[in-house]
């Protein structure tokens, strides 16, 4: 390999090498997860794998992954994100000091 071989050939961004590094993670995750008519829900991979879930849901939706023969789709809605947000704080109000006198 020539000088000008090595610089016409582009070597891939850490970006893109941790991108299909997660899409590894995930594939092999998806073969251990539990698969309901033939749907994963986002959630499973999610907790399985620890991937962020911004990251996950961007490799989900960009990616082509192998999936397997018992796995026809991905469900992308997250139930437990959905519920975080809805849900009201449980903190509770602070009680005002008894007023002396």
């Amino acid at each position: 390999m020539n000088e000008f071989e090595r610089e016409a050939t582009p070597t891939p961004s850490a970006a893109e090498v941790m991108k299909a590094n997660y899409k590894l993670a995930v594939e092999k995750a998806i073969a251990h997860l539990p698969v309901k008519n033939g749907v994963i829900n986002i959630d499973s991979i999610w907790i399985d794998t620890s991937i962020p879930f911004e990251i996950l849901n961007e490799v989900l939706r960009d990616d082509k992954l192998i999936l397997p023969d018992n796995v026809d789709r991905i469900n992308l809605k997250s139930n437990v994100r959905e519920q975080a947000q809805t849900e009201p704080s449980r903190r509770r109000k602070r009680r005002k000091p008894k007023s002396k006198g």
